[in-house]
């Protein structure tokens, strides 16, 4: 079955965090973005987000990749991708996005880690999705239930864990006739919190090649932090 662009732009853009919990101590955005990038080593780093609508984070990046937020320009990450795939399917998108209305809040775009592919880790915030009350095990349920709805074959959907916390994993192939010809492999890894309540999510949007690209994946999410909560959120 093809899957409307629409639809699958949706089931991609959700995207990712990590909630600052005992293991993250470091008092500010700043600390916890020196922490990760210590943690990862030379072919990484971190930069926190100042997001006015769903507050600070910190994203990891390899060092030579492009890191977009919400309302910046898409020339940098047009130049990095241009011509390739990834670049008919996102830019569009993310061209249009609006700052108070998307969900996704953040691209990282590496070019550079897997030679001639493009490879990019997306954070999606939703305040309002319907799996905030369930459990890991039952939103990965859900989930691989409403990504099915859409169209897309479901490879995995289960907890995982991450940051000492069980979180829900759900994984993907997008057919090659629904993203310029190239088959993709998407992982995107769902994790909730209570104050202020949303389900934040990290996506891997990687080349079809599940072993060859879950240790990089997976990095990308190890290195993400929720750091602060909204100005108007905080005391």
């Amino acid at each position: 079955m093809t899957t409307p662009p629409m639809l699958l732009a949706a089931a991609l853009a959700a995207v990712v965090l990590a909630a600052c919990t005992a293991d993250a101590p470091a008092a500010t955005p700043e600390e916890q973005a020196a922490l990760v990038a210590d943690e990862l080593g030379p072919d990484w780093d971190a930069e926190v987000v100042d997001d006015a609508r769903d507050g600070s984070f910190v994203v990891a990046n390899p060092v030579e990749a492009e890191v977009w937020r919400i309302g910046d320009s898409t020339e940098a990450i047009a130049a990095l991708t241009a011509d390739t795939p990834w670049a008919g399917f996102w830019l569009p998108a993310l061209e249009q996005a609006s700052t108070d209305r998307s969900n996704v809040r953040a691209v990282v775009v590496d070019a550079d880690s897997l030679s001639g592919e493009i490879v990019s880790w997306q954070v999606n915030v939703n305040a309002a999705d319907p799996g905030l009350d369930l459990d890991p095990q039952a939103l990965a349920g859900d989930l691989r239930t409403r990504f099915e709805d859409q169209g897309l074959e479901v490879d995995q959907a289960r907890p995982v864990t991450w940051e000492g916390r069980d979180i829900a994993l759900v994984a993907f192939e997008v057919p090659a006739e629904a993203f310029g010809g190239q088959p993709r492999y998407v992982r995107q890894w769902f994790i909730s919190t209570d104050e202020p309540a949303a389900m934040w999510s990290v996506s891997c949007d990687a080349p079809a090649d599940p072993d060859g690209t879950e240790e990089l994946c997976r990095t990308g999410l190890d290195g993400f932090r929720i750091a602060e909560p909204p100005a108007r959120d905080r005391a």
